[in-house]
């Protein structure tokens, strides 16, 4: 269909007569609460247009009936999640319209004290963000948390047609469909995708996209209110009495621009619309002046006596990572047991204590890539979800579960498979704590086997840990058989950041690290803190500061890197690559005047630069070097990949180079 074609059979159904008298004394409060929507969504561009505004705004004039009608089929209890376009569907589910207008306002008073503004927006069972299909995904996890409450609670998402383009709605459908979740989607279709014409933007049906994960399909639009507040009402008790998802499309038509003042849609077509439009149909009507005065006032009042207060710098800069550690050493006994199993050992006590466990082919006979999981499903089936090959999905799945009070663990098979997951996490993990003005936290914790020397090639064998350590309020964790990770796993329940955890591939099977004849262990701080591996009764003159599997490939190398170099060397294995708390243990890298990062990825941009850049700013004097991998993709064949990647051969002859450079000193 041409864009013509959509536009002619919207018309059709906005050509439909109008009962006034009968929609309003049968939906008085759903009319009242539109009017109220559409004077604050006025007001808004007012303010904007006289400099009290900051930032953008994406109003809902035409589109009101959408949020009214869904809102009124929901309870206090039910969920919501939102776009950019969200000012309706926020009024329509929590009627804090002050609220929000105090919140775009930049407000202490507002909903998220004015940081989140338009487009970011929480409330107790309501949350709106700006990416595209963002918040799908949360909206199963949220759906998935409210099912197994068995109280018969919904979530609603609500998305335009220019979502559609967006291949994460589809990974969320296909879960919710698979999952049986009680998650109800709905299509807000105005025919345009910004500036851009359907036609131009989404292809095919919109009910074979629903049929397509097995969702039940519901259609209506917004100028006939009579048949919109029944299916409205029908798709969501159905949703609710199933508890299985369903889908609906609601035509509409929004009558501002997208955002401020950016149209440049056709006028005719605008002034056609605007006239079918019911609330101005109401307007014109003349019966129902002292409504529409009514709202103007309520909400003039509130702009011109709202009294205003900011946010201040101190009660905003914070945040929820693990920073502060104590540099007390603490001596390390391991269990007689590999790291795999220890592993296995520790995330079934997180899951017997109540966390999810979800991933893909992790459920028995199989147990997960690695078999960290193997026989976790059997012992705890309610718990342990598998689920299709949708990275983002699950990641997002993970954190709707983990802001409703469940600290979800998600596995991503591969660590190079992150990138699938970049955005759930930088978009929404990271930021919902601060965004939301600290009511919520998303505490998700995302495991991962990272690394090569597995022969498996250029995308399974990557150390992305660089391109996520930069994510503000986001912990990354790193595992190493140096230590049981069962007390960092355990003390995961209390922080409420998101968390990385990175498990080396190589190290799943090696024994947990033993104190020897020549090294004893200490770990700092505690289950965050870094572990030092130290020589016995001597001084080491060179520090590794390293993590993960390299850090005990290093450490079971001692005697070889001593016998090629003639340094005595200790390792500093750092637990937390985020926050690298760096300045709490700078006295025990004062004892050695040389220092080598290693790192699993290529140098550049990389960790070695931030762990060296805290103790060069401290101590100018200290020798240095970074080691890395080669900054090529990281080859399957044997020789060319330990000659790709910093393997402890590769390690020794980099410090061989090292000490010559300090002896021409």
């Amino acid at each position: 269909m041409t864009i013509s074609d959509h536009i002619n059979s919207f018309k059709q159904l906005a050509l439909i007569e109008y009962d006034l008298v009968g929609i309003v004394s049968k939906h008085s409060h759903e009319i009242q609460q539109a009017i109220l929507i559409r004077e604050v969504e006025n007001s808004f561009l007012d303010l904007f247009n006289q400099g009290e505004m900051n930032g953008t705004v994406h109003t809902c004039v035409g589109q009101e009936f959408s949020g009214v009608a869904i809102s009124s089929a929901l309870n206090s209890n039910d969920w919501v999640t939102s776009n950019h376009r969200c000012h309706g569907h926020f009024i329509s589910k929590t009627n804090n319209w002050q609220g929000l207008i105090d919140e775009l306002r930049g407000f202490k008073s507002g909903v998220c004290m004015g940081i989140g503004s338009s487009q970011h927006l929480y409330a107790e069972g309501f949350l709106s963000n700006g990416p595209q299909a963002s918040l799908i995904p949360v909206g199963s996890g949220i759906a998935k948390f409210l099912k197994d409450k068995k109280n018969q609670n919904v979530c609603v998402s609500f998305f335009g047609e220019g979502t559609l383009g967006e291949g994460l709605i589809y990974e969320s459908m296909n879960l919710a469909s698979i999952m049986e979740l009680p998650h109800v989607f709905v299509l807000e279709n105005n025919l345009y995708s910004q500036s851009t014409p359907q036609s131009a933007a989404v292809s095919g049906s919109f009910s074979s996209r629903a049929e397509a994960f097995n969702l039940k399909y519901y259609s209506a639009n917004t100028w006939d209110l009579e048949e919109l507040f029944k299916t409205c009402k029908e798709a969501i008790e159905f949703s609710r009495e199933t508890q299985t998802p369903c889908f609906i499309d609601i035509k509409t038509y929004r009558l501002n621009a997208h955002s401020k003042s950016d149209d440049d849609r056709d006028k005719d077509e605008i002034e056609f619309f605007s006239s079918r439009d019911p609330l101005n149909l109401l307007l014109s009507h003349g019966g129902f002046q002292d409504i529409f005065d009514k709202a103007k006032e309520q909400v003039h009042s509130h702009i011109q006596n709202t009294k205003p207060s900011f946010l201040e710098k101190n009660e905003y800069f914070h945040d929820q990572l693990p920073r502060k550690i104590s540099a007390k050493p603490k001596e390390v006994i391991n269990p007689d047991i590999r790291l795999i199993n220890s592993l296995n050992k520790a995330y079934g006590d997180e899951i017997k204590n109540g966390s999810y466990f979800i991933g893909e082919d992790i459920l028995d006979p199989y147990g997960g890539a690695f078999k960290v999981s193997k026989g976790l499903s059997n012992l705890y089936p309610d718990k342990v979800i598998g689920t299709p090959i949708s990275e983002a999905a699950i990641t997002g799945f993970g954190i709707g579960l983990s802001m409703m009070g469940n600290k979800s663990f998600v596995e991503i098979m591969f660590g190079d498979f992150l990138s699938y997951s970049f955005d759930q996490i930088l978009s929404n993990a990271s930021k919902f704590y601060h965004m939301y003005a600290f009511q919520c936290s998303a505490p998700v914790r995302i495991r991962t086997p990272m690394g090569g020397k597995r022969g498996y090639g250029p995308t399974h064998s990557q150390s992305l840990e660089k391109y996520f350590i930069g994510m503000d309020n986001v912990a990354m964790l790193a595992i190493s058989s140096l230590i049981d990770p069962t007390p960092l796993i355990r003390e995961l329940r209390n922080i409420d950041c998101p968390a990385i955890i990175l498990e080396n591939k190589v190290d799943y099977g090696k024994k947990l690290f033993k104190e020897n004849e020549f090294l004893s262990i200490d770990q700092i701080g505690g289950p965050f803190g870094p572990v030092l591996v130290k020589p016995k009764e001597m001084n080491a003159d060179l520090t590794f500061i390293t993590y993960g599997g390299t850090a005990r490939e290093i450490s079971d190398g001692f005697i070889d890197i001593f016998e090629e170099t003639g340094f005595i060397s200790q390792v500093l294995c750092l637990t937390a690559l985020n926050p690298l708390n760096i300045n709490s243990i700078f006295r025990l890298l004062k004892r050695t005047k040389s220092i080598i990062t290693v790192e699993d990825g290529s140098t550049s941009f990389g960790i070695g630069a931030e762990v060296l850049v805290n103790i060069l700013s401290k101590e100018k004097n200290t020798n240095f070097k970074r080691i890395g991998a080669e900054p090529y993709p990281i080859p399957s064949i044997r020789n060319l990949e330990d000659q790709c990647l910093p393997t402890l051969s590769h390690i020794i002859d980099e410090v061989i180079l090292f000490k010559k450079e300090i002896e021409k000193k």
